[in-house]
C-alpha cells in the first residue's frame, strides 16, 4: 500500500503503487521526458532508481515521491527531495539537498509540477524541518528553470558547473536555491 507524503488539489505525492514501474517505462521513460535527463533508459536502471526513491524515503522520510492525479488515478511523475551528489559539483552542494520533478508530457504545461514543487518545498521546510534548498538543471532545459524562478528561487550562479555524466549540449549545471525564510515570505 503507497504511504501518502502529502496532497494537492490535483495530486496524490505518494510512494510506489502496484503497477507503477510499467505505467513509467510508457509515459516517463520518453525521449521528450528524458530529454535533459540523461536519456531514455533500460527497464532494469528504471527498477534499480525505483528502488532508490524507496530507500531514500525509508532512511530519511523523504525523496522523490510518485505524482498520481486525483481525478483519474493516474501516475504522471515525480517530484522530491535528494541529496546533491556529483562530485563535480563540489562540497557546497554535495553538502546539500535539492528539489526535484519531472511530468509526462501528456501533462505538461497544466501546472501539475508547479502544484507538485510547492507541496514537496511545504514538506521539506514546514515537517523537515530545513532551512535551505537547491535546485539545479541544464541550462539548455528552460522550462526547468523558469519554474525555478516562478518558485522564488535564487540563481546561484557561482555554483554552476560542468557535469562529465552529460553531453556538452547539456551544459553547464545551473543553480538555484530557496531559503526557508525566503519561502515563508513568499507564502
Amino acid at each position: 500500500m503507497p504511504e501518502i507524503a502529502a496532497e494537492t488539489a490535483r495530486l496524490i505525492i505518494r510512494t510506489e503503487a502496484p503497477g507503477d514501474l510499467d505505467r513509467w517505462m510508457e509515459v516517463m521513460n520518453t525521449p521528450a521526458v528524458r530529454k535533459h535527463l540523461g536519456g531514455v533508459q533500460e527497464r532494469h536502471e528504471v527498477e534499480a532508481g525505483f528502488a532508490r526513491k524507496a530507500a531514500a524515503i525509508a532512511k530519511d522520510g523523504y525523496g522523490f515521491w510518485h505524482l498520481q492525479t486525483k481525478d483519474d488515478g493516474l501516475l504522471i511523475g515525480h517530484c522530491g527531495l535528494a541529496p546533491i551528489e556529483v562530485e563535480a559539483a563540489g562540497p557546497v552542494l554535495n553538502a546539500g539537498l535539492q528539489i526535484g520533478w519531472s511530468i509526462a508530457e501528456s501533462h505538461w504545461r497544466k501546472g501539475y509540477a508547479m502544484e507538485a514543487a510547492r507541496a514537496v518545498i511545504d514538506l521539506a521546510f514546514n515537517r523537515h524541518g530545513l532551512d535551505l534548498l537547491y535546485a539545479q538543471t541544464s541550462d539548455a532545459n528552460e522550462a526547468s528553470w523558469r519554474m525555478m524562478e516562478k518558485l522564488g528561487m535564487e540563481r546561484m550562479r557561482k555554483l554552476d558547473y560542468v557535469d562529465p555524466e552529460y553531453p556538452p549540449e547539456e551544459n553547464p549545471t545551473i543553480i538555484y536555491r530557496l531559503k526557508r525564510d525566503d519561502w515563508r515570505a513568499r507564502e
